[in-house]
């Protein structure tokens, strides 16, 4: 799993922006996860995840999107994720994830 990672500083470094490519599962979860929680503690306003290159998500996979997210809401940061494809979009509705990020406004999945 490769993860790319972007500031905009015309929005005050509010707005961190990472991109997923590869394969979000099992074996690369974990690893994901921590590095999303390590994004977090930044405490950027807003946290979009964009699965747009992410070929397969497991639902094993959205373990590290569950770490992200009880990190973001421990620092009050917007977690966004936005660029999901068909397939990723159901596993995260099969796994109850996405009913909790589309409360979020701005989100695509």
């Amino acid at each position: 799993m490769r993860l790319f990672h972007s500031r905009f500083p015309r929005q005050s470094a509010a707005r961190e922006v990472v991109r997923l490519c590869g394969e979000l599962d099992a074996r690369s979860a974990r690893a994901t996860g921590r590095r999303l929680a390590r994004l977090i503690d930044a405490e950027p306003l807003v946290l979009e995840i964009d699965l747009g290159e992410v070929t397969y998500l497991s639902p094993d996979g959205c373990t590290a999107l569950f770490v992200a997210l009880r990190a973001a809401r421990a620092h009050d940061t917007r977690l966004v994720v936005t660029h999901a494809d068909e397939r990723a979009r159901s596993t995260l509705d099969q796994i109850g994830l996405a009913r909790v990020l589309a409360a979020q406004p701005g989100s695509d999945s």
